[in-house]
């Protein structure tokens, strides 16, 4: 029977259901044991699996975490902590009274002056090469290893509180490159006897110093100096070696050697200053060369460095600016008392006894002013409430005082320089007013606090002089007037320092045999000079005994004098070094002094300055000037005076010498006098103030203040006017007529008719030759006045010729397009009318730095350091738009050049951008610029002072000028 297809699918389905049933059952049995054995067994591996793991994480990433942030913890806190344990200890080296002023002899009060405010820099020579520090300690400290010596009273302990106050402030700042400072007497610096090995010496040291650093308040200092003794460096300033006890130096010498060895080792950053005496270095330089190669010597002041420290003098009686000009007018018409106050520390009692002692009292040795100054110390503060007498007696008993405790204290090398026995002192009190020692002790005190003579170092142990000129003093005086045999003592001991080969005391008393001769009686002053000149003292000690007692008259002036002068005239010319030149320095001021003291006494001398000259020259013309010259560097305006008194004329044969020289005061007196009348020399005189203005902006500013005397404005005025460097117009107010503009005007003019004898020697004057002078240029009015004509013309001309081409073309398109191309006009004709019209102060800037003025009240241009070969005009990229390229191109490109060759920074705009082609083609005469041809002696000449350098004027720099070609001056504006 056949069966339909729904009938037939309902019997295929009946017979799969039992089959698919079957099958439902064996997927659910499957799953149900494969659940089990997931539930059963897997879930609990699991879940016991993932407990131990988190057990374990817990556990160790949790330390690890702990040890991680512990460990950042520490090293923040420690560096938290260094910084401000650094600080502490620099705020704390600041304030310190005994680094902060700098103790004054002489002054009626306690103030002092303070060291930043007051320091004058020193000139530190080296041989051929010094450097004048004025601030920037990081220039020594890449020195590593240096020793500093020079005279009593040089400055060498206020460098040493200079150096350290700027090292302390380069530490509080944190800047690259800063050590921690550390400041040591090494008086106190004295290792034990049984420290007997290198090692143990520097451990000793090293501990010494840590122990010094530990003694500020703060938090871990010993771990501030082990971190930077074995890494970012110590600056450790070692203060007088002259000072440490002749017994204790061989310790002391070995100890600094082996802690040197041991700094080095620690870290290559660590650096050492050690300050000493010139006579005591003289005896020990062998000790220390290995260890401590350079030596630099403080140089005296020069007489713009007197002039330097009478402006920082801050305790002037009267009106200020008097006072100096009086001061320095004194000190310059009086060479040996400007010889006398070439120390820094006699210079500094001197104005201190000028404005608060007697004025007008004339003292012309070191003797009578330091007994003056002393008298004044010693009895100031009581004689005004005290008769005379009691004045009298009062001053003797503090003399008699001071002065046992002083010769004895000078005549025993066993003791430390200007460290005293406190328990001494006591007894000598006690002694001359009959008192106990509760008493004398308190007395003693008393007299430290009333005269400011003395200053107790350890309570009860130790004090000592303000400055060990006055224990030299007093101990000469002690000598001279407070002992019967006193002269025969301090030669006896004298002779014995001087024979005892293993002593290195054999210069204790140079300074005092010159004041105990000055002292003596003049009955027993000539057999006094007598023995001295018989016992074969040094050369340089008998020039100052000279000096101090004026016996000119004495028969071994005439023997000193004669082999003085036969050995200065046999030395060779090229030996003439700076040992030399002191030694002729020292006998031109002792032979000056004895032709004024012969004169005044009617009776003449028998070698002069022009005898003395004379043999050294021998007749060389030649060798004259390489005397005058080297002299030159030592005092300028004494220079002047002895070539002028042996037919040298200066400004005439050596001008670029008088040039290199006129940043000092007193020349710069010599040439204004000779300029305010005129001399045959007129157009060498013109050329010397307009050079040196140009080298030396002190020059120009002062230059540019004085009138122009009659000759020279008779001479500019016939002149063009368009080659003036002087203008009248507001906005130039530098440049109104002075005589630095006139004699501008009148040297460029001589060098661009060639009519300059000596070209290499005025370099500045023929590079600005060729430059357009500001008396050719339009006014900055009449220039913006032009060019807001010249807008409006171009924008009223717009408007025309477009209006006209729109009445042509009747589509709104072209109308639409045409305004646009007004409005597009008008626009780039206001932008470059905005760009051109900071063209006349661009230009005013331009020149301004050009001839050395300021550019800015109260702020010097600076240097432009390093100027690449390859760059031009500056390498100027700030001044890129088209108006402004092309008025350089067209106006300023010799005015560009000269400023480039002259060293001069440009004005902002026009200041290369790091990594930016220059865009300015060269001058329009088209040459490269040329050198002048300059001898190796002006090439190794400096051409800046120290004054000029500090204040960032540029004279010129080391290389030489490159000054322009000889093409035709570009028009002006």
């Amino acid at each position: 029977m056949d069966l339909s297809d729904a009938e037939r699918v309902r019997l295929d389905v009946g017979l799969a259901a039992p089959n698919l049933g079957r099958v439902s059952s064996a997927v659910d049995l499957k799953t149900v044991l494969v659940t089990a054995v997931v539930t059963l067994v897997v879930a609990p591996l699991i879940y016991m699996l993932a407990r131990r793991i988190g057990s374990f994480l817990r556990q160790n990433v949790r330390m690890w975490l702990e040890a991680v942030l512990f460990r950042l913890a520490k090293w923040s806190r420690s560096s938290l902590a260094k910084r401000m344990s650094l600080k502490e200890y620099c705020r704390s080296g600041l304030g310190d009274p005994h680094t902060r002023f700098l103790q004054v002899p002489g002054r009626d009060g306690a103030a002092h002056l303070e060291a930043d405010s007051a320091f004058v820099a020193l000139k530190l020579e080296n041989g051929a090469a010094s450097f004048v520090y004025s601030g920037d300690v990081l220039e020594i400290q890449g020195m590593s290893r240096v020793r500093v010596v020079g005279d009593p009273g040089s400055g060498k302990s206020s460098l040493a509180k200079k150096m350290f106050r700027d090292a302390c402030r380069e530490a509080m700042a944190l800047r690259s490159g800063h050590r921690l400072p550390v400041l040591v007497e090494l008086k106190r610096f004295t290792p034990p006897k049984n420290v007997t090995t290198d090692k143990a010496r520097a451990t000793w040291a090293v501990k010494f110093l840590r122990d010094h650093v530990a003694k500020v308040q703060g938090f871990e200092m010993g771990d501030l100096f082990d971190a930077y003794v074995t890494g970012g460096g110590l600056f450790l300033i070692l203060d007088g070696l002259d000072e440490v006890a002749g017994s204790d130096y061989p310790r002391v010498a070995a100890t600094l050697r082996a802690l040197s060895g041991r700094l080095v080792a620690e870290s290559p950053r660590n650096s050492i200053v050690l300050t000493m005496r010139s006579q005591f270095h003289s005896q020990v330089s062998g000790h220390l060369e290995a260890d401590f190669p350079p030596v630099f010597h403080v140089r005296p002041f020069s007489p713009e460095d007197i002039y330097v420290f009478l402006t920082k003098w801050p305790h002037y009686a009267g009106d200020k600016r008097a006072e100096i000009l009086r001061l320095y007018n004194n000190l310059t018409d009086r060479p040996t008392l400007r010889e006398m106050c070439s120390n820094p520390l006699v210079l500094a009692m001197y104005v201190s006894h000028d404005q608060h002692g007697a004025k007008g009292v004339a003292v012309d040795t070191r003797t009578a002013f330091y007994s003056r100054v002393v008298e004044e110390l010693l009895v100031a503060r009581r004689g005004r409430q005290l008769e005379m007498p009691a004045k009298s007696l009062l001053r003797e008993q503090r003399e008699t005082i001071f002065g046992r405790l002083a010769f004895e204290h000078m005549c025993d090398p066993e003791q430390a320089a200007n460290s005293l026995s406190w328990a001494r002192a006591v007894d000598v009190v006690a002694d001359i007013y009959g008192c106990g020692k509760e008493e004398a002790e308190q007395r003693f005190r008393d007299l430290s606090k009333e005269t400011g003579l003395i200053s107790e170092e350890r309570i009860g142990e130790s004090y000592r002089f303000i400055h060990l000129t006055f224990c030299e003093f007093f101990a000469a005086k002690e000598a001279a007037e407070g002992r019967s045999e006193g002269w025969a003592e301090l030669m006896a001991a004298h002779h014995a320092f001087a024979a005892n080969a293993d002593s290195y005391t054999a210069s204790r008393l140079e300074e005092v045999i010159p004041f105990a001769l000055a002292l003596l009686p003049r009955a027993h002053r000539a057999d006094a000079l007598r023995e001295l000149s018989d016992g074969g003292v040094d050369s340089l000690v008998m020039g100052r005994c000279f000096l101090e007692t004026q016996l000119y008259d004495h028969q071994s002036w005439e023997v000193h004098s004669a082999a003085e002068s036969a050995f200065l005239s046999r030395t060779p010319s090229g030996s003439w070094d700076d040992a030399w030149l002191r030694r002729l320095h020292l006998f031109n001021v002792v032979l000056k002094e004895s032709e004024e003291w012969l004169t005044a006494y009617g009776r003449r001398p028998r070698r002069t300055l022009e005898d003395l000259f004379r043999d050294l020259v021998q007749d060389d013309r030649a060798r004259l000037v390489q005397l005058f010259s080297s002299y030159a560097s030592v005092d300028a305006p004494a220079a002047m005076r002895l070539a002028a008194a042996t037919g040298v004329d200066l400004v005439a044969e050596q001008p670029g010498l008088v040039v290199a020289s006129m940043s000092y005061p007193p020349l710069r007196a010599m040439i204004l006098e000779m300029v305010e009348t005129e001399t045959d020399f007129a157009d060498g005189l013109a050329l010397l103030v307009a050079e040196a203005g140009l080298r030396h902006q002190s020059v120009a500013v002062e230059f540019s203040r004085e009138a122009v005397p009659q000759w020279l404005a008779d001479k500019v005025a016939m002149l063009d006017a368009r080659q003036w460097w002087f203008r009248t117009d507001i906005h130039w107010g530098a440049y109104r007529p002075s005589l630095y503009t006139y004699c501008l005007s009148y040297a460029s003019a001589l060098a661009r008719k060639s009519e300059i004898h000596h070209p290499a020697e005025f370099p500045a004057v023929v590079t600005i030759a060729n430059v357009p002078a500001p008396g050719g240029l339009v006014s900055g009015v009449k220039f913006l006045t032009r060019l807001l004509a010249f807008a409006l013309v171009f924008v009223a001309g717009s408007f025309c010729v477009l209006g006209l081409v729109a009445s042509l073309t009747p589509s709104a398109f072209s109308r639409k397009a045409i305004a646009g191309g007004v409005l597009l006009l008008t626009s780039a004709a206001y932008f470059v009318c905005l760009d051109l019209g900071s063209v006349p102060k661009l230009r005013r800037d331009v020149y301004m730095a050009l001839v050395n003025f300021p550019t800015r009240r109260g702020a010097a241009p600076k240097l432009i350091l390093k100027v690449a070969d390859s760059s031009f005009l500056f390498g100027i990229t700030r001044f890129t738009t088209v108006p402004s390229t092309l008025w350089l191109r067209r106006f300023s490109g010799q005015v560009l050049e000269a400023a480039r060759a002259l060293d001069r920074e440009p004005p902002r705009q026009l200041r290369a951008s790091e990594g930016r082609s220059p865009v300015l083609p060269r001058a329009r005469s088209g040459r490269q610029p040329t050198r002048p041809s300059i001898s190796q002696r002006d090439q190794r000449r400096p051409h800046t002072s120290p004054a000029d350098r500090a204040s960032g004027s540029g004279a010129i720099a080391r290389r030489p000028l490159e000054v322009p070609g000889t093409g035709t001056p570009g028009e002006p504006d």
